[in-house]
């Protein structure tokens, strides 16, 4: 499996959300595929996880389904993988999909969601990852964890070095192209600016 041409998408398992969220995740997962890229996602069959999957689907992507052993069952997860990988636990599942993946698109999505967001954006400030890694902002979903993330840099919780590790998009379109076209990053060394503080 050619891991450099993957992007993972994170969102929500709930189908109780607004048709706008449905609409772009089934069109961040058809022009996924429709770039040449695998999508790699939870696994779930439901929410904005099954309709990214819907939508590589739809367009002969290849799909990379990574769900937790407890999670692993007929119903719960999307049927039509070309790949489904088992782990035995959510933090493996989510080190599998990390280590797959060359890009990140998080849509909307709770608690399980904004904390994958989180890590990835972790590791990446860390250097332990250089992903691009995408907010698809629907509705102005994220509106509050952007500004929750500004003031992290404003109140100097996190330096303004590390402004750019992140892109948000208002578009299923715009979130797919920033993924293809990402080069790589340039982010100074986080603990040169922790021991200089």
């Amino acid at each position: 499996m050619d891991t450099e041409r993957n992007i993972c998408v994170f969102g929500a398992s709930s189908n109780s959300i607004d048709e706008a969220f449905k609409r772009d995740a089934y069109e961040v997962g058809r022009l996924i595929a429709e770039c040449g890229f695998g999508l790699v996602f939870g696994a779930g069959d439901s929410g904005l996880m099954g309709q990214a999957a819907r939508g590589a689907h739809s367009a002969g992507g290849r799909i990379i389904g990574v769900i937790p052993e407890k999670l692993n069952k007929k119903g719960v997860y999307f049927e039509n993988c070309t790949e489904r990988i088992e782990t035995p636990t959510m933090h493996e599942r989510k080190a599998k999909m990390e280590s797959l993946s060359m890009g990140f698109i998080t849509l909307a999505g709770g608690f399980g969601t904004i904390e994958e967001f989180m890590e990835v954006l972790t590791l990446k400030q860390l250097s332990y990852i250089d992903p691009a890694l995408v907010l698809l902002n629907t509705n102005g979903y994220f509106d509050p964890l952007i500004e929750q993330l500004e003031r992290c840099f404003g109140e100097g919780f996190a330096h303004e070095g590390f402004a750019g590790l992140y892109h948000v998009s208002a578009t299923p379109e715009d979130a797919v192209s920033y993924c293809e076209e990402y080069g790589g990053s340039h982010f100074p060394d986080k603990l040169i600016y922790a021991l200089r503080s």
